[in-house]
């Protein structure tokens, strides 16, 4: 089997999964500065950027004239619906553009959930930073701002007042988004009681597999101590939320792929925020994992290449997990993993930075040094393991 992979050059595969794809012969069309390593006999192919789709195509045509393209493999929120569209160009089965674009246009995505009566803040689209203020008069202030593609909680913004989104507008704070070539999302802004997400397996247009789980913390500037726990199948918000979550991927019409949705709880109940077609960030893939033995990675490869998923769950004690958060700067100090694991309940500690590593200044919601994933029954052992993780950890940067 002949097949592309389309990669953002700032995602990483996980390690398994990038050796899952040696056994067939692999394309990769990513950009300048990509960060994985694909190894010897890897056609890799550089373009300026996966998401410019006149490049892309340009691209893929010039790998199709070498050789044919069974399937296209791209797991990243960014490009996937520019890959959708070259695969319907092409006809190369997978995700069409239609149910891409769903679930990858924020603005798209909550005009969908909003047809099939979903509950959520209000919200509108504004071209570009000038145009915030007449959509924040629209939904009512205050509201939130972030890009309509995006992820990782980046160039995200409030604003309390139109005298506040003016003032951002015609300044040089706006940069970042005046840039981006997609539209904003701006969305009433909510008091977030408690912040949950579903992560699921979807085949046939069924869900096939869906664990709902607890962030400890509100997502966006969640600070230094954050996590989630998997929530039992018996609690009364887990039936709610796996709900909301079918409704969802009946709502943008995936047929088969793999799931990451949020939801909010407020004062006003429970709304539904987004949905993508991926694999969560951070540690919650593996997490599950060790819960259930459910790879939502494994899953989200296999179906892309057509084959079914195996989404059976073998359910195991319940899992928490801890990102230990990092400043930027170089690691000059940093606690071993080994004394993290020492902790009565801990399973496993995942290091993503070591002593030298430089950590850039612009972190996404997920970016830690170490995860920590333990056995926790219960609020009373979340707590517990939670102080004993953060009075264990120590790291220090330096400018230079």
């Amino acid at each position: 089997m002949n097949i592309l992979l389309i990669h953002v050059k700032k995602n990483r595969l996980p390690d398994h999964v990038l050796k899952a794809l040696f056994p067939q012969f692999l394309t990769v069309i990513t950009e300048p500065g990509h960060l994985q390593a694909y190894g010897p006999g890897v056609d890799v192919r550089l373009v300026d950027n996966v998401q410019d789709l006149e490049t892309l195509r340009a691209e893929v045509l010039k790998v199709l004239r070498q050789r044919r393209i069974d399937r296209i493999f791209m797991p990243f929120e960014l490009g996937q619906a520019q890959s959708a569209f070259v695969r319907e160009y092409f006809g190369i089965p997978g995700i069409d553009f239609a149910a891409a674009n769903a679930l990858t246009n924020k603005y798209v995505m909550k005009l969908r959930l909003r047809e099939a009566g979903l509950p959520q803040a209000a919200f509108a689209m504004a071209a570009g930073v000038d145009r915030i203020e007449e959509a924040g008069n629209e939904v009512g202030w205050p509201v939130v701002v972030k890009p309509a593609v995006g992820g990782g909680s980046l160039d995200i913004f409030k604003f309390a007042s139109a005298a506040e989104a003016r003032s951002f507008a015609a300044g040089a704070g706006a940069d970042a988004i005046r840039e981006l070539t997609c539209p904003l999302v701006v969305e009433s802004f909510v008091d977030i009681g408690t912040e949950y997400h579903c992560d699921g397996i979807v085949d046939g247009g069924e869900v096939r597999f869906a664990k709902a789980s607890e962030y400890f913390v509100p997502v966006l500037g969640h600070g230094e101590q954050f996590g989630s726990r998997i929530l039992p199948d018996d609690a009364a918000i887990t039936e709610q939320l796996l709900d909301l979550h079918r409704r969802a991927v009946a709502a943008t019409g995936l047929r088969s792929g793999v799931t990451h949705m949020e939801f909010f709880q407020t004062e006003d109940g429970l709304l539904a925020s987004e949905i993508a077609c991926r694999p969560a960030g951070g540690g919650i893939p593996h997490a599950i994992r060790l819960q259930t033995g459910v790879d939502i990675w494994a899953a989200c490869l296999d179906m892309a290449l057509g084959r079914a998923p195996k989404a059976e769950a073998a359910e195991g004690e319940p899992i928490a997990h801890w990102y230990l958060t990092v400043p930027p700067g170089r690691i000059v100090k940093l606690t071993d993993a080994e004394q993290l694991r020492q902790i009565d309940g801990v399973v496993d500690v995942v290091a993503n930075f070591k002593v030298g590593d430089s950590v850039p200044t612009r972190q996404n919601s997920a970016t830690a040094a170490m995860l920590v994933f333990a056995h926790a029954d219960g609020q009373a052992e979340v707590d517990r393991l939670a102080k004993e993780i953060y009075s264990a950890y120590r790291v220090e940067v330096s400018s230079e």
